[in-house]
């Protein structure tokens, strides 16, 4: 219905030549930052701003967007600043040291019945400079606070712009495209996310909580009186400054730290789980209440009763089934006696710290044995080393000894004694 209502929409089906779009967090950062100062500095005019990427053949990458300065021309189009343009462009290359990256497509604000007359301006004088084929990033902030968009569908639509021939074909002939009129594809995307994109998502997520809305501003001080002496201003502007300090203190008891915020994130996940549950249990509960008696709870029934017409919910057996299931695996899943659960668990926790205090005493004993045995290296020596010197006192004085015996069993009383005297002095 979209097509039809829409004269700038395709009426083609999608084919194997269109790009394949991946599409990575930070151009969605770019742009949500862009619509957000363009709504609370309350300025007019439209959002445009370009995305870059790489491409290869069919696959086209989105990796960064910045926004575009636009301007108005004398027939009333806005349209793009150039040289503003050609310099930011040249600056987003050098400052991401990344040759490759090229301008793949450009973002603008738009309803969800696609393109509006007011893009072919843009869309035109960028296919004409910088790329044959720009893709066109059609964000819709009206579906921002969708249904849709709640349950995980983002509030975007990618299209390539095709020369259409009347009779509903693309033509892509050099020379036959200009004269045919520019109509937009819609094209499918998917989310490519880095490492790096992941920490800066998962950082603006967790400041998003201790953000907090400032409401108008300060009016201005008023101007001190010229006529009035320097002593009162003194203590007038002092008195000021007090003033402006104390209202510019931040109650720091409703910013939440990051712990906290961790915290509540994870309570709030926990709490969101348990009212699924209760209510899925709820239903189940429903289920089972409004189904007719069963043989199983009353004998007197038989096995196969009549259908019955008057029923709102007919027998559904293979349902029946899966909660017999679930219901079996719930013994599995917590034990039927507490008691017994709670005595194994702190005979297994004993078991753990008697065989830790074994360990510790084992090792305390290996300790001892190798300090002992170090302690008789130690002794050993010192007993080898007093007994070392008292034998070579002793070697000494039967040396000398035997001197004077030899001496005077040589014969020569005089040759004893002077050697007896050469040996001790």
């Amino acid at each position: 219905m979209a097509e039809s209502s829409n004269p700038l929409l395709s009426t083609a089906r999608a084919s194997d030549t269109s790009p394949t779009i991946q599409l990575h967090p930070l151009v969605l950062l770019t742009i949500s930052d862009t619509i957000t100062r363009h709504t609370l500095r309350q300025q007019k005019g439209p959002v445009a701003g370009a995305i870059l990427g790489q491409q290869n053949g069919q696959e086209i990458t989105m990796e960064v967007a910045f926004q575009a300065k636009l301007k108005q021309t004398d027939a009333g189009e806005v349209v793009l600043d150039d040289e503003w343009f050609n310099k930011r462009l040249d600056d987003f290359k050098d400052v991401h040291k990344q040759p490759q990256l090229d301008l793949v497509g450009w973002f603008s604000l738009g309803p969800t019945t696609g393109p509006q007359p007011h893009h072919l301006p843009i869309h035109t004088r960028i296919s004409e400079l910088y790329t044959e084929s720009p893709i066109l990033f059609l964000f819709h902030p009206a579906d921002a606070q969708s249904e849709a968009t709640a349950a995980g569908k983002l509030p975007l639509t990618l299209y390539e712009s095709v020369f259409e021939a009347p009779d509903g074909k693309a033509m892509d002939i050099d020379g036959v495209t200009q004269s045919r009129p520019l109509k937009f594809k819609e094209l499918v995307y998917s989310i490519e996310t880095g490492e790096a994109e992941m920490i800066g998502v998962d950082f603006v997520a967790r400041g998003g909580g201790n953000a907090t809305a400032v409401e108008g501003t300060a009016a201005p001080a008023p101007k001190p009186d010229a006529s009035k002496p320097d002593e009162e201003k003194g203590k007038k502007s002092k008195g000021k400054q007090k003033e402006k300090a104390k209202e510019e203190v931040i109650d720091e008891s409703v910013v939440l730290s990051p712990e906290d915020d961790e915290i509540l994130s994870t309570l709030t996940a926990k709490q969101n789980a348990i009212r699924m549950l209760s209510r899925r249990i709820y239903l189940l509960r429903a289920y089972l209440a409004s189904l007719p008696p069963s043989y199983l709870s009353d004998p007197s029934l038989p096995l196969s009763p009549s259908p019955d017409t008057s029923h709102p919910l007919p027998l559904n057996h293979p349902i029946l089934r899966s909660i017999s299931a679930m219901l079996s695996r719930i013994n599995i899943l917590a034990p039927p006696g507490a008691t017994a659960f709670t005595l194994e668990s702190h005979q297994e926790s004993s078991d753990v710290q008697l065989i830790t205090l074994l360990s510790s005493i084992t090792n305390s004993v290996s300790a001892a044995k190798d300090f002992g045995r170090k302690s008789y290296i130690v002794e050993n020596a010192k007993h080898q080393g007093r007994k070392g010197g008292i034998g070579m006192l002793m070697g000494d004085s039967a040396y000398g000894a035997s001197g004077i015996v030899e001496g005077v069993m040589g014969g020569g009383g005089n040759g004893g004694r002077g050697f007896a005297n050469e040996r001790w002095g």
